[in-house]
């Protein structure tokens, strides 16, 4: 079943109190004055901040302008150092190319003064040790120039590690190896 409400609707009316605001200069004096000295002591610190932003800002391009300056330095320094230690790599190679330059000369030179007639060389091979290599007409003569060389003070470990009879245009000869170290 429906319900239909056929009563007029009670309006009930509320009486209140309005509220009414009123200021008076004491409350303004109270509020407003403070409020005021807050907001321009905070105006003052804002740009009292903003002023030590920009001079950090500004102090801050410029180290990055030394900065780079710094870099672009290093980089021509480490650029010289390259050349320096290619520079000293062939000091180097030409100091010790002048020293094997000089010993294979003073051996040769000691060699041939002790060099016996009959007896010629084929090859000098300068190592830890030196070997010559060469030709003689007897086995007497190869055995002459190995006592040369051992009686020569500059050599030390003279000995003959081959000796064998060959042929050469027709001549018999005998081809030998001696080696021998240099005393330091």
């Amino acid at each position: 079943m429906i319900k239909i409400n056929l009563l007029p609707k009670k309006e009930v009316k509320k009486t209140g109190k309005k509220f009414q605001v009123t200021l008076s200069w004491e409350v303004v004096k109270k509020f407003i004055i403070p409020a005021g000295i807050t907001l321009v002591i905070l105006m003052v610190i804002f740009a009292y901040c903003e002023y030590i932003k920009s001079e950090y800002q500004k102090d801050i391009e410029s180290q990055k302008k030394v900065l780079s300056g710094l870099q672009k330095k290093i980089a021509e320094v480490k650029k010289f150092e390259a050349m320096n230690k290619d520079i000293e790599a062939k000091t180097k190679l030409i100091e010790s190319l002048k020293k094997m330059q000089s010993a294979p000369v003073s051996i040769l030179s000691t060699i041939v003064k002790k060099l016996p007639d009959g007896v010629w060389l084929t090859g000098l091979q300068f190592d830890e040790a030196v070997t010559v290599e060469g030709i003689g007409f007897s086995n007497l003569n190869v055995v002459a120039f190995v006592d040369n060389l051992k009686a020569t003070p500059e050599l030390q470990d003279v000995y003959l590690v081959e000796s064998q009879q060959t042929e050469f245009e027709k001549q018999a000869v005998y081809k030998f190896i001696i080696k021998f170290k240099l005393k330091v």
